[in-house]
């Protein structure tokens, strides 16, 4: 009796782009933060969204207007939080916590406006490559930090003694303006110059 033996394999494929590449296809590998291209997921549709709002202007602006929004969603949670006058739980300050790092992302790409993406207001202007791929980079981090603070604001407890009322609006707020930012991301890739 023959015996066979199958090995499956999977693998991602990355083009490595030429010198006359468009923005989309720059080469992703030298971002900033030590961030590899296998951290981008780049077959998910968020990435592609964001991908797709950063190849003009007023898509750029869009993901910079939401990415201001979320800011202050985690400035005005975490200022919340602390006018409740509740001891905070361990899962609490996880999620606190989580927003001061948000904030500092978002702080972060707002300031790339006024940096290595300056040359955006000029009229006629393009993105440039170090621009889209700053921004997609942290655009994308922000996704991901995201994700991970909607999933600490479920391990919140929603009854019982360890629930105060204005911890849970406030995560609610949170969670439903936290949630809306892949679509959010969605709507600026339909926007053109």
């Amino acid at each position: 009796m023959e015996s066979k033996c199958y090995l499956q394999v999977n693998a991602v494929v990355v083009p490595y782009p030429s010198v006359d590449a468009s923005p989309e296809l720059a080469d992703l590998t030298d971002l900033t933060d030590g961030q590899a291209t296998e951290d981008l997921r780049i077959f998910s549709a968020p990435y592609k969204a964001i991908k797709l709002a950063l190849r003009s202007i007023k898509g750029l602006n869009c993901v910079l207007k939401w990415v201001a929004g979320i800011q202050d969603s985690a400035t005005s949670f975490n200022r919340n939080v602390v006018g409740c006058g509740v001891t905070a739980s361990q899962d609490l300050t996880n999620l606190i916590n989580a927003n001061v790092q948000i904030v500092n992302t978002c702080s972060s790409l707002v300031n790339q406006k006024s940096g290595v993406c300056a040359d955006t207001d000029a009229e006629g202007s393009t993105i440039s490559n170090s621009c889209f791929a700053k921004t997609l980079a942290g655009v994308w981090n922000l996704n991901k930090q995201v994700k991970a603070a909607i999933k600490l604001a479920g391990k919140l407890p929603k009854t019982g003694p360890n629930a105060v009322a204005c911890v849970n609006d406030a995560v609610s707020t949170l969670v439903t303006y936290y949630t809306a930012f892949p679509q959010n991301m969605v709507t600026c890739s339909k926007l053109t110059s």
